[in-house]
């Protein structure tokens, strides 16, 4: 309405999730306060406590997430990583932006390093993937664990940006490959994967990701917890395996049902994440799904390699000058 002040957006996202930054403080409070009593009054934590108290004072006046320099809302992610940071990035000091800068760069080494090795084989199979971050760190999670002579193979896209994204993408790593030696069923490690997301994350956080599970004979077990369908390839035709479930990480109960398909010699499965689909124009058109089938479309996908090459190639020319706005990853896989 006229002569109404405008609400940032920043402020409304704020507000709705006060309940989430305040619990997540309140935890902090409670281990800093026993970690002071088991030091002696360290002082380091002491003065932790006072930043902790003074972030709650903010909840409670309605000034939290207001950066202290230019008095412009932070953004809910970086609240997310930290939510104790009371400036924003364009208010820092020289060295303080050097200092976020080189844990960048560490943040973005380390998730590489998470990553599976490229064209990899694992008995009938070949596997390739293709990973580009749009920012040093990313929230897609792209896996391939061997387990004797079966593999898992994961991919997924976690809530948010940036930091608080990557970190969840690394506990969704350290969860994955802590539970696949056990040998689990998807449903089954799908399920206590869930669970401990839930324990160890925000409320608001949680990741669409599809599991599977692989062996020698070209049989998969699936679960797609709310991602997009892959792509199968088979005998030459292609189709999306419509099925679905909840995301990862909303309610700790959640069950999981897995899907059974059998591959011939020389079929594929494509794996994706929304930073390929919606890939945009200069007219702000969406690359979609089908513009994925007809990038795949024709010879040339014996390997997997070829799959990437070929959506890769399709996502290029449609998306022409335009700059690219998400993270991008894809994970094939061919049964040869």
């Amino acid at each position: 309405m006229q002569g109404m002040e405008q609400v940032p957006m920043e402020a409304v996202d704020l507000l709705a999730m006060s309940s989430v930054f305040r619990e997540s403080l309140n935890e902090r409070r409670q281990r800093l306060e026993g970690a002071i009593a088991h030091s002696g009054g360290d002082l380091e934590f002491t003065n932790l406590l006072d930043q902790v108290d003074a972030a709650l004072a903010k909840l409670d006046n309605g000034t939290y997430g207001k950066c202290e320099e230019c008095g412009d809302y932070l953004e809910t992610d970086s609240l997310l990583a930290d939510p104790l940071v009371r400036v924003c990035i364009d208010e820092l000091s020289a060295p303080q932006k050097r200092s976020l800068e080189s844990d960048l760069e560490l943040a973005s080494t380390i998730q590489r390093a998470f990553l599976p090795g490229m064209s990899l084989a694992h008995g009938s199979w070949k596997t390739d993937f293709v990973y580009e971050p749009l920012g040093p760190v990313s929230g897609d999670y792209c896996d391939v664990i061997p387990v004797d002579d079966e593999f898992y193979f994961l991919l997924g896209d976690v809530s948010g940006k940036g930091m608080a994204a990557s970190l969840l993408m690394s506990s969704l790593h350290a969860i994955f490959h802590t539970l696949a030696p056990q040998k689990l069923d998807v449903c089954e490690l799908m399920s206590r994967a869930n669970n401990l997301l839930v324990k160890s994350s925000l409320s608001n956080q949680f990741a669409t990701l599809i599991c599977g599970r692989a062996n020698d004979r070209g049989e998969l077990e699936i679960v797609n917890a709310g991602h997009l369908p892959p792509i199968l390839i088979k005998n030459g035709m292609k189709g999306e395996l419509n099925f679905s479930g909840l995301p990862l990480g909303m309610f700790s109960e959640t069950s999981f049902t897995a899907s059974r398909i059998s591959l011939n010699r020389g079929d594929s499965l494509l794996l994706f994440t929304d930073g390929v689909t919606e890939s945009v124009n200069n007219d702000g058109a969406e690359f979609g799904v089908e513009g994925l089938f007809d990038s795949i479309d024709g010879d040339g996908i014996a390997e997997p390699s070829d799959l990437i090459r070929k959506c890769l190639a399709g996502v290029a020319r449609h998306r022409g000058g335009a700059e690219r706005t998400d993270d991008l990853t894809v994970l094939a896989l061919t049964f040869s």
